[in-house]
């Protein structure tokens, strides 16, 4: 997900609608962006891009809050995103939407990452969805901070049954039960 965003946004793409949902795998775990209803190329001038567009729950605060935003939308989308396949359940699932928005816009509500998430993993998803979009990595970054995770045995990314929830589902498909 994080190459694919990357390839869009070199390319100067605005996904805007940037969820699990729209995340298609293939029978053998490829994984395809889809729903491109709302994507548009990014402006020059940020402030030609404004308005509420995307999915309550995944939407920057900017976004939410009908600021002027620009790519890094999308990245804060893909940190919730990030953090929806690790814990392998829905953000702010406990929440009304519009109490979740209000909360992500005023009182910098974020999911709560599962202590046994790896720290790194858990930078890479606080930096992503960052209150201030300039502080947030470009996707090309993001790609790199998480080909430089250590997976080998786990690396922690597969928690044991005395941790937290948090099960990063993918993974354990793919490598067994």
């Amino acid at each position: 997900m994080a190459r694919g965003l990357s390839r869009l946004h070199s390319r100067n793409i605005v996904h805007r609608d940037v969820k699990t949902e729209n995340m298609l795998l293939d029978g053998e775990l490829n994984l395809k962006i889809a729903d491109f209803g709302v994507a548009r190329l990014e402006q020059q001038d940020p402030r030609e891009m404004t308005g509420t567009t995307g999915t309550l729950g995944y939407m920057a605060p900017e976004v939410l809050n009908g600021k002027p935003y620009n790519r890094s939308c999308d990245v804060y989308s893909f940190g919730i995103c990030l953090w929806e396949m690790y814990c392998c359940d829905m953000p702010y699932a406990d929440l009304a939407f519009t109490d979740a928005s209000s909360a992500i816009v005023h009182q910098d509500l974020r999911p709560k990452i599962p202590g046994c998430c790896p720290s790194a993993m858990a930078r890479i998803m606080r930096r992503c969805w960052h209150a201030d979009p300039t502080k947030r990595p470009d996707m090309a970054e993001v790609v790199r901070l998480l080909e430089a995770l250590d997976t080998s045995k786990g690396g922690g990314m597969l928690p044991d049954d005395r941790k937290m929830p948090g099960c990063f589902c993918l993974f354990r498909r793919r490598h067994g039960p």
